[in-house]
C-alpha cells in the first residue's frame, strides 16, 4: 500500500457527474486524452486544501482511494452527485469522480463560530475509490 499526495492545490470547482463523459476510467487507464467541456462553478476556498491518493492492491487490481479536504464559506449542493476538477501549481489538472456509480462521497462539517466573530465555515471531505481516482485531463 502506497500514499501520494497532491502538491500545491490552486483551485477546486465542482460539476455535476451527469455532465462528465462517459468512462472516464478507463479513458485514463488507456492514455487516452480526457477532455471536459462542461461549465464548473468555482469553490471560495478558505485554507489550504489537500488531496491525498491511496493504493492498495484487490484481486489482482490496483485500487486508488483519493480524499480531498478543504473548507469554504460556500455551500455546496451536495443532493447532487458532484464531481470536482482540481487544478495544482504545476499547472495540472484532475478529476475527482466520474459519469457512473459509484459517485463520490461527499462529508460536510459545520463549524459555527462565537456571534461577532467569522461566519459559518464549511469543512468538505470527499472520499472516491475507484481502479482510478484522480484523473487527470485537459482543459
Amino acid at each position: 500500500m502506497s500514499c501520494v499526495s497532491l502538491p500545491g492545490i490552486t483551485a477546486i470547482s465542482y460539476v455535476s457527474c451527469d455532465s462528465l463523459p462517459a468512462d472516464l476510467i478507463y479513458q485514463a487507464l488507456t492514455g487516452f486524452p480526457v477532455t471536459i467541456s462542461s461549465s464548473a462553478t468555482e469553490i471560495a476556498l478558505k485554507s489550504v486544501p489537500s488531496c491525498e491518493v491511496e493504493e492498495s492492491p484487490d484481486n489482482n487490481t490496483q485500487i486508488e482511494k483519493a480524499k480531498l479536504s478543504f473548507t469554504t464559506l460556500d455551500t455546496l449542493p451536495t443532493s447532487m452527485p458532484l464531481a470536482f476538477l482540481i487544478t495544482t501549481a504545476a499547472g495540472n489538472h484532475y478529476i475527482l469522480g466520474t459519469r457512473e456509480k459509484l459517485y463520490p462521497t461527499i462529508k460536510v462539517t459545520k463549524n459555527t463560530s462565537k456571534p461577532d466573530a467569522e461566519a459559518v465555515v464549511h469543512r468538505y471531505e470527499v472520499s472516491f475509490t475507484a481502479r482510478k481516482s484522480l484523473i487527470p485531463y485537459n482543459l
